[in-house]
């Protein structure tokens, strides 16, 4: 059992997809946890900077621990407390001694009490501002008490020199205040990230995934072209061994019915004529399988299509006739227009377009062939368009693939011929159909 085909585009998008989000997704958190600790950095030291003025004017001597019980609370440490509460949005305050005992408290009962494991504590008696959001339901430490309804707060161990703030650390003050405008400036910033993120990893995982679809394309062509090769080596030899073996059998058994018919009476002709048509039917199956496996070398030239189109549709005008078929050839350029190609292949293309559109008219039908300039001037556009029975949507995908043919007699190369011809002039061939209403075959030809 042949093991499914590798889908480059479906594995490249789950994969490239995850990663993306995942990158992005750890950028955004990143940059989130970045911006609150530089934002609650940054009021902490405003925080500071102020405080430390205050500490400037009591002097730091208010900050001794005496030892008592119940250490001694001066005047200028509790203006200095009463400071500390009109800072907006203040929860609570503790002040610390450097002996780790607090010496003041918003929560009375907590005063003179020594908290020996505080890692923040420890840290901001060395000069360094601690400062984080903490949130309740995470809370785990032993100084904490209650701090009414709230779900998430600014904890801040903030060291206070004395000295203009230039002295020693004299006392640490431990607050714990609402975010209030923070909030506000958080969010924001939480949008703008995860705004820019989604858009970042939307625009990237859109151009590699255009970059890969578009590679995956190429690809595709060119296996498509290696199959084509492929195929052409094989139907090469075919064609060779089919011209050399049938060719002459052909030529003799036409000879034959020809002088038989001659020798037959009028009204029993037409089975020699049906012998000589079918024959060479036949050896244009075998010219077309050689000019399929073999494309044959040209010259481009300067071209006149009205011109070809003559040569075409004289050839097929008794065709038509049979048919009920009139054909309109209308010139669009007033007899200006040229192609750059070669007048045999181009008729040879035109050929069979026009022989197909006759055939899917078996009644009464128009076949109007119009040549026209192409966008610029830079290109002939040759539209050939019957009143046939018109291709279905699901064939019409189909009828440019070798091989594939509705006719009962067919080979299925015409159309894949004519299109490597128009291929080889460095133009294009595209098919419009509806079925009932009739069929629009449209070459775009580069303008000699």
């Amino acid at each position: 059992m042949p093991s499914p085909s590798f889908n480059l585009r479906l594995w490249f998008a789950i994969g490239s997809l995850g990663t993306i989000l995942v990158i992005c997704a750890a950028a955004a958190l990143w940059l989130n946890s970045y911006l609150t600790e530089s934002l609650i950095s940054r009021e902490s030291q405003v925080s500071q900077e102020f405080l430390e003025a205050i500490v400037a004017v009591n002097g730091a001597a208010m900050f001794t621990d005496d030892g008592a019980k119940t250490p001694h609370q001066s005047p200028a440490l509790l203006d200095f407390a009463t400071h500390t509460l009109n800072i907006p949005g203040i929860l609570r305050v503790n002040i610390y001694a450097t002996t780790r005992r607090i010496l003041w408290s918003t929560e009375s009962k907590i005063v003179g009490q020594t908290f020996v494991d505080n890692e923040e504590l420890d840290r901001a008696l060395t000069g360094e501002i601690v400062a984080s959001m903490s949130y309740l339901n995470n809370d785990n430490k032993a100084e904490h008490v209650a701090l009414g309804n709230v779900d998430h707060f600014i904890e801040a161990y903030m060291p206070l020199r004395g000295g203009a703030g230039r002295g020693p650390v004299a006392a640490v003050m431990e607050f714990y205040r609402l975010p209030l405008r923070l909030d506000e400036t958080l969010e924001r910033g939480r949008l703008a990230i995860w705004t820019g993120a989604i858009a970042a990893a939307a625009l990237l995982f859109g151009v590699l995934y255009w970059i890969v679809q578009r590679g995956a394309r190429i690809i595709e062509g060119q296996q498509r072209q290696m199959s084509l090769i492929e195929a052409f080596a094989a139907v090469g030899q075919m064609a060779s061994a089919v011209a050399h073996s049938l060719r002459n059998p052909m030529a003799s058994i036409r000879s034959s019915a020809e002088l038989w018919q001659g020798q037959l009476p009028a009204d029993s002709r037409h089975v020699a004529d049906d012998i000589m048509r079918d024959v060479d039917r036949m050896d244009s199956y075998v010219r077309d399988l050689l000019a399929y496996a073999r494309p044959e070398s040209y010259d481009p030239r300067p071209v006149d299509p009205i011109k070809v189109l003559g040569v075409v549709v004289d050839k097929h005008r008794r065709a038509a006739m049979r048919n009920g078929v009139t054909i309109t050839v209308t010139d669009g350029c007033s007899g200006t227009a040229r192609v750059k190609a070669d007048d045999r292949l181009l008729e040879q293309a035109l050929t069979t377009i026009v022989t197909n559109a006759i055939e899917a008219m078996s009644d009464v039908g128009q076949l109007a062939i119009t040549v026209t300039a192409g966008a610029g001037g830079k290109t002939v556009r040759i539209e050939v368009a019957d009143t046939g029975r018109g291709i279905a949507p699901d064939v019409l995908q189909r009828v440019s693939a070798a091989y594939f043919t509705t006719k009962p007699g067919g080979l299925g190369l015409g159309l894949v011929l004519t299109r490597g011809i128009i291929d080889r002039f460095g133009g294009t061939l595209s098919l419009a159909s509806t079925s009932g209403v009739g069929t629009t075959v449209s070459l775009e030809l580069p303008a000699a």
